[in-house]
């Protein structure tokens, strides 16, 4: 048979263009292209073949499972027809084809769903990809330059006004370092990858004349994580300041002498290239200085100060203006989120976080802006599942001026950013819990 209007053509008509940035054409897109292109007559003799056979003992339409062929061959999947694999991950398919067309046809979404290439995905390996577990610049202001007394907590109850943010400020997308969004695969390493891109956005705003690149691999390979604060460290999950921390004191190699593979690997020793050798500089950091806020400035032998960075802090939990400050001041922020719920994401701005939010993820604040046709602002969120994930490898969550009146409580901090023994539940406020924990770095020019 030829289907002119097939059921799932109105979910690929259900999915707008995203808003804001600008994104390529999607995985979606491409594979409705190659279902419009291939022939039908063809497709319906082999689901014949296999139902008459009985090779195939499934409930879905024959619609279905062209779809989920087309999306096997958009994304690479090699599933054997008639395995135990192949109809699990035709069901799961199924499943996000149901929950994607079903949120699209919300009237007063502000986000639209999409078929990625997470659609196939058990919630174990979606939850093993979040990580947690068991100079001017291009138009915009000068950087401030950080030192001992320039931080944001010590800013603070000092009695005098600081200068009002603007009400949006994207210059840190126009980076180049920006522009490239890493996917981190199926290990948990989104807290060593968002570290990097952090690292590498404020070398290129501080110093931008070098071209210095740094390994996320050093980190998931060398970092140690003795407090198991978000996770046991590696793939399976470790903090965004204990990445800084030993970038700070060690240094961090170059990614092209330690390219990123998405496995734990070994802790390599670096070659003269690679800046310096392991040393003895790297000391464990108490749960208080993990957890707490504060700043951590470099000592006279650590190596951070070779590429510019002087120190690392932890932003104040759940306060808005210190984060807002941070990013427009000194530049990205790396935040922990709740993305239990961001799969989906294609375009717009994301409000479907609850309130009681499970941080268990590692992003890159890069900005904050409004849309004018919603009326609605947001934070601007480089993730770390590669460009073909909501746009353009990013994800605007919803942002409101009272966001730290907004709160809920989360129940299960180990998942997050909690060390072992840690509190039972913290405080988390602002959407998908984006207020709770944020780190930025501290850098300075180099002598020129």
């Amino acid at each position: 048979a030829i289907w002119l209007k097939p059921p799932w053509l109105k979910l690929f008509a259900s999915i707008r263009r995203p808003t804001g940035i600008e994104q390529p054409r999607t995985g979606l897109d491409i594979f409705l292209l190659v279902m419009v292109l291939t022939d039908s007559l063809m497709l319906a003799s082999l689901v014949a073949f296999f139902h008459s056979s009985g090779a195939l003992k499934s409930d879905f339409s024959e619609p279905e499972l062209d779809a989920f062929h087309s999306y096997m061959r958009e994304f690479g999947r090699s599933y054997q027809l008639d395995s135990v694999e192949y109809h699990k991950r035709l069901s799961l398919f199924s499943q996000r084809v149901a929950e994607v067309e079903a949120h699209n046809s919300r009237p007063d979404r502000l986000w639209s769903a999409g078929i990625n290439h997470l659609s196939d995905r058990t919630a174990e390996e979606l939850a093993q990809l979040r990580g947690w577990r068991g100079a001017t610049f291009a138009g915009g202001p000068a950087p401030a330059q950080p030192s001992s007394s320039g931080t944001f907590l010590n800013q603070r109850g000092k009695g005098r006004a600081l200068p009002a943010l603007p009400q949006e400020f994207m210059n840190w997308t126009l980076l180049e370092s920006a522009k490239r969004i890493i996917d981190q695969g199926g290990c948990g390493s989104c807290w060593a990858v968002s570290s990097a891109a952090v690292l590498q956005q404020h070398l290129e705003i501080y110093n931008p004349a070098s071209k210095r690149t740094f390994s996320a691999q050093e980190l998931v390979s060398c970092v140690t994580n003795p407090h198991k604060c978000g996770g046991t460290g590696g793939c399976d999950g470790a903090t965004i300041e204990l990445a800084f921390h030993w970038a700070l004191n060690e240094g961090l190699a170059d990614e092209r002498e330690t390219p990123y593979s998405g496995t734990n690997g070994r802790c390599q020793k670096r070659s003269s290239r690679g800046m310096l050798q392991l040393g003895g500089h790297y000391g464990d950091l108490s749960v208080d200085d993990l957890t707490k806020p504060g700043v951590h400035l470099a000592q006279s032998d650590a190596r951070g100060p070779s590429f510019g960075m002087h120190g690392w802090e932890r932003l104040p939990e759940n306060e808005y203006e210190p984060l807002l400050r941070a990013v427009y001041e000194r530049g990205p922020v790396g935040v922990s989120v709740a993305a239990d719920t961001w799969s989906m994401y294609s375009s717009g701005i994301f409000d479907s976080c609850k309130q009681d939010a499970v941080i268990d993820h590692a992003v890159v604040l890069v900005g904050y802006g409004k849309e004018e046709k919603l009326g609605k602002s947001f934070y601007l969120i480089q993730n770390s599942w590669g460009s073909a994930w909501g746009e353009r490898g990013h994800i605007r969550l919803l942002r409101r001026e009272d966001d730290a009146q907004r709160c809920g409580i989360d129940h299960q901090p180990e998942l997050g950013t909690a060390c072992e023994g840690g509190p039972k539940q913290v405080k988390v406020c602002g959407m998908c819990g984006i207020l709770y924990d944020s780190t930025v770095p501290h850098f300075k020019p180099l002598p020129a």
